[in-house]
């Protein structure tokens, strides 16, 4: 399986098997939770290089491709989990928007800083250091659209840009997946409100260097 870790479907694969094995407590306690909120899954980077080391670069070096595997794969593991559950007269319901975080990144100089990333850090999975000197009010974000077309019938979602500030483009042809193609450029949003869009709180922080970590003289820079 190593030698073909890169592969989405046996990644995905591996990424199941790593959540049943060292986050199964973390899933259950993810089913019986109430809260209607966007909840979190957080996972060990250490445990997940114990694990498999290949996947754990994997997920560094292209965090925008595995991140959204991970939360592909905790959905699966929570339906699964689910079928399992025999406790009587306890709400158990499958968190569709729960989202994989990572914690304690290894302590190289390449994952942990102390200053502001650059441009060349754009795509990469870093953990910085630094004084929160400005939060800002919890906004609703919306995360994607569901469309319908009018020809096929069927259902495609449109995911927000956040590189271009959560922009949702609309989308110029039918993207439904499938071996027919469908070059309809007519689409319409879900039949529903709850379908047509997913919304999460959002906040911005702003984070400046630590003034005590910089050479004398230099201007401590900040990130939102």
């Amino acid at each position: 399986m190593s030698d073909q870790i890169s592969n989405t479907t046996v990644a995905q694969g591996a990424m199941q098997m790593f959540l049943e094995e060292y986050c199964a407590a973390g899933i259950q306690a993810l089913l019986f939770d109430t809260d209607d909120e966007v909840l979190s899954l957080h996972i060990d980077m250490h445990e997940l290089f114990e694990f498999n080391h290949e996947l754990a670069m994997l997920l560094l070096e292209l965090p925008s491709k595995f991140l959204p595997l991970f939360n592909i794969a905790c959905l699966a593991v929570q339906r699964s989990l689910k079928q399992l559950t025999t406790v009587s007269g306890s709400i158990c319901t499958v968190k569709e928007d729960a989202q994989v975080r990572v914690t304690h990144l290894p302590n190289h100089p390449t994952l942990q800083r102390t200053r502001v990333p650059g441009s060349e850090d754009v795509g990469r999975l870093l953990s910085i250091s630094g004084t929160v000197i400005r939060t800002g009010l919890v906004k609703m974000m919306e995360t994607h659209r569901v469309y319908s077309c009018t020809k096929c019938r069927g259902v495609f979602s449109v995911n927000a840009e956040i590189e271009q500030y959560n922009y949702i483009p609309k989308p110029v042809r039918c993207l439904v997946p499938g071996p027919d193609f469908c070059n309809s450029t007519a689409f319409v949003p879900a039949d529903s409100a709850e379908d047509s869009q997913r919304c999460v709180d959002y906040q911005e922080i702003k984070i400046q260097e630590q003034v005590g970590r910089l050479a004398l003289g230099t201007i401590p820079r900040a990130i939102v």
